[in-house]
């Protein structure tokens, strides 16, 4: 696999390091080492990428969290009903019927997205309901991103002005629903409120469909903001060995750093079997018979 290569880099430099060490009459095993420690950037440049790898794998792998949030009434259950393309959410004229989370998986083009229908935010009338409008603004921190469902045939509330205002700094997708009604609401208000968004703003109708191609493309689009990088068809999607890759990676910089400078070489070691031991969480893999295997077969020591 593609670690297995990388590990496979650093134990070559790292043989050609203890030789040199071991060896430093060697005029050839000194050569090959110097010569060897241009790929070290290669090696950090690789490390570096699979790691930026994580957020798209975890996508693929646990599927993205996305909450639909806005106040009462303004269309979340219709939205959900639409986007899973059958009726899962109860959908009345009262608000506030969602009390409790209804979370739904959905596939869009092969990444898994759960969407949550959540109870509307608005100011809350008793303890009980302060407990459940404290369980969305949870659900919405703990999201990968936020659609925010807004009334089109109604101007912005206050309520709307103070929930917009505190939405945390994730990916947040404004969507104007009830578009089969004359728009009251003021774009250039709630471009004011979103300043990193310009209308037009994506406009819907949950009731009657319209619109729901567009927002699943948006959707795609904001699930996947960032590019992904080709790494031979590989990705890490365990936190664990995202860090695992990082620590790897600093590990070898510092090497570099202490090869540039004219450090002791077995300082240089020590990093590079830190970054391989980084790698053995990984793999599961020791080394050190490895690097001596290396040792004899790269530089014919004692022949």
């Amino acid at each position: 696999g593609r670690i297995e290569v990388i590990r496979s880099g650093i134990i070559d430099l790292l043989a050609g390091i203890e030789a040199a060490i071991d060896f430093t009459e060697d005029d050839g095993i000194v050569e090959a080492q110097v010569a060897d420690l241009s790929r070290i950037g290669d090696l950090i440049d690789d490390l570096r990428s699979l790691a930026a790898t994580y957020l798209h794998g975890r996508i693929i792998r646990e599927g993205v969290g996305i909450v639909i949030a806005g106040r009462p009434n303004v269309g979340k259950s219709s939205l959900l009903n639409r986007l899973l393309g059958e009726k899962r959410a109860i959908v009345t004229p009262v608000p506030g019927t969602t009390r409790d989370f209804i979370e739904e998986v959905i596939d869009l083009d092969g990444i898994p997205v759960r969407l949550t229908d959540t109870a509307g935010i608005r100011p809350p009338e008793n303890a009980i309901e302060k407990e459940g409008i404290d369980l969305v603004w949870e659900r919405i921190a703990g999201a990968d991103a936020v659609i925010v469902l807004l009334d089109g045939s109604r101007s912005l509330t206050q309520q709307e002005y103070g929930f917009l205002g505190e939405m945390p700094a994730k990916p947040i997708l404004p969507v104007i629903n009830k578009s089969d009604l004359p728009l009251r609401l003021d774009e250039e208000k709630l471009r004011a409120l979103l300043p990193k968004m310009s209308p037009p703003f994506l406009k819907i109708s949950a009731k009657y469909g319209d619109g729901i191609d567009r927002l699943k493309s948006a959707i795609r689009e904001l699930v996947l903001a960032t590019p992904v990088e080709e790494t031979a068809g590989i990705m890490i999607a365990d936190l664990r060995h995202k860090a695992a890759l990082e620590r790897a990676a600093e590990c070898l910089v510092r090497a570099r750093e202490g090869l540039d400078e004219g450090l002791s070489p077995e300082l240089t070691s020590l990093e590079m079997r830190e970054a391989l031991d980084s790698l053995g969480e990984i793999t599961g893999r020791t080394t050190s018979e490895e690097v001596l295997d290396r040792i004899f077969a790269n530089f014919c020591v004692g022949k």
